[in-house]
């Protein structure tokens, strides 16, 4: 599959940063805690999240955890956020955040929704430490490969 980068504009950018801040909130922390316990937070409130009429998934909940993820990866890894086009799969498209050479991806916002909606397993914190203790193997620069789909817990978390 061909990937390819179009890049996000700065008001966007911004965007994303007052939604982390949202999320923060959410999830009872601050945005400047260190990056591991805030997503230590995201990562339980998204395996065990309270229950709320009217709660809309990706609105309320996807959009503000995942950009408070995603600044977590900016903040510990140096990663960027961007936007890409699959090609081949009719050119879709999405945000997420990347690894200076384009060799790993995480779309946050994917992610968090998948979790919330279909019940995915919760790989959040895994995914966090595994890349912190460079656990994930190295991948071609460009490859965009999409880290969540290949973090598993061996043993369920408990």
């Amino acid at each position: 599959m061909r990937v390819s980068e179009r890049g996000i504009e700065p008001h966007i950018l911004e965007g994303i940063e007052g939604s982390a801040a949202e999320g923060a909130e959410l999830v009872g922390v601050s945005a400047d805690d260190p990056p591991e316990r805030v997503v230590e937070a995201i990562d339980a409130f998204v395996s065990k999240p309270p229950g709320g009429a009217g709660v809309d998934n990706w609105t309320d909940r996807a959009l503000p955890i995942g950009s408070l993820w995603g600044r977590q990866l900016v903040r510990r890894f140096g990663w960027e956020w961007s936007a890409v086009v699959f090609h081949g799969e009719g050119d879709s498209k999405a945000v997420g955040v990347f690894s200076k050479d384009r060799s790993l991806a995480v779309y946050p916002w994917h992610f968090v929704f998948g979790c919330l909606e279909n019940g995915a397993p919760v790989t959040i914190l895994l995914a966090f430490r595994m890349l912190a203790a460079g656990a994930v193997p190295a991948q071609t620069p460009g490859g965009f490969v999409n880290v969540m789909e290949r973090v598993r817990h061996i043993v369920p978390p408990g």
